[in-house]
């Protein structure tokens, strides 16, 4: 593929596509008719090193997306639940309802908590490179900045995980919000419906799960070597505070599902089953960094209420790691067989 510039003429839109969500926006076709065209760049990088170099910032740009959505849906949810009256008490006060509550509150903690924290890895350097580029440090130079190339790589692996995570939770959470709203949520009246709509893109546009899942899978394998740079960044926690007994049990459930991914005999299969590995190392990132924001909140019951959550959190990281490990486990015995 190749980038071009076209002058905006002898073109025509011959309509606007009618689609499921995102209604404000106007998705269209374009066609050309022997429109002349600049070429930007050199032929045949515009897929494999332009697009490539504006996929952090697409990728950030959904997970945030996303993680707005999800916290829309949220407090929509929560306003009805405690308004709506049924078997003569609050919605929020029956268990089924305040569990699913409590479920979107940690999991849109989590969901932004990765959002800066990745946002961060591309900013340490996006803008370092951009401060070189200025002060007319050359192209090698910069290229073989430490600073850069790590924080690169991190960005690489880290936007990936924020894309699949967010945009997967958006409608996992947002699913939820419509099942408090009961049939009320199936109405247009309420915002819902179309937070329902909106939602399902998340996951398919810039990269669908499938392919962040492919593009992550790279950095945290090698990263959980013993001097990789995801073990790296995943024990500079242990060494900033001290990580409860949950997020080490789940650090111990991260290594055996990496090493049975590795024990996967086939490429076929270590691509069918990536998602396990990404899902679970996601998870523990997440809970790690929900654990250091307990220390960063003032006030006891600010505290405590942040460390509920986030011991809630890696419970279900945990249930949902070991059911990820009897998969790889089982298919690496499968495959062996």
């Amino acid at each position: 593929l190749t980038f071009i510039l076209i002058e905006r003429k002898n073109y025509e839109v011959p309509g606007i596509e009618k689609k499921l969500g995102l209604k404000a926006s106007a998705t269209c076709d374009v066609a050309f008719d022997r429109s002349e065209a600049q070429l930007v760049g050199q032929e045949g990088y515009g897929l494999v090193r332009y697009v490539i170099g504006m996929l952090n910032g697409a990728r950030m740009s959904v997970a945030s997306q996303g993680t707005g959505m999800a916290t829309a849906a949220y407090r929509e949810a929560l306003k009805y639940a405690t308004e709506r009256i049924q078997f003569g008490q609050p919605l929020i006060e029956i268990p089924a309802v305040r569990r699913m509550l409590d479920r979107m509150e940690r999991e849109i903690a989590a969901m932004r908590c990765l959002m800066i924290e990745s946002a961060r890895s591309v900013d340490r350097y996006h803008w370092r490179l951009i401060r070189l580029t200025e002060a007319g440090t050359n192209d090698r130079e910069i290229r073989n900045d430490e600073s850069i190339k790590k924080n690169e790589r991190l960005a690489s692996t880290l936007t990936p995980m924020s894309k699949y995570y967010m945009s997967e939770m958006c409608n996992s959470l947002i699913y939820d919000a419509l099942q408090i709203f009961g049939g009320a949520g199936y109405i247009e009246e309420y915002d819902l419906a179309r937070l329902y709509r909106d939602a399902r893109i998340t996951n398919i546009y810039d990269g669908t799960t499938q392919i962040q899942v492919n593009a992550a899978i790279g950095g945290i394998v090698s990263g959980m070597s013993e001097k990789g740079q995801f073990r790296e960044h995943i024990n500079a926690f242990f060494q900033t505070y001290e990580p409860s007994s949950l997020a080490r049990e789940l650090l111990e459930i991260l290594e055996e599902v990496v090493r049975a991914y590795r024990a996967l005999p086939g490429s076929s299969d270590k691509e069918g089953f990536a998602f396990e590995v990404v899902e679970t190392a996601t998870r523990l990132l997440n809970g790690l960094l929900l654990e250091k924001t307990v220390y960063q909140l003032a006030g006891d019951d600010r505290q405590a209420h942040r460390r509920k959550l986030t011991d809630d959190y890696h419970i279900d990281s945990i249930a949902i790691a070991r059911g990820n490990l009897y998969r790889l486990q089982a298919r690496a015995t499968t495959a062996v067989t």
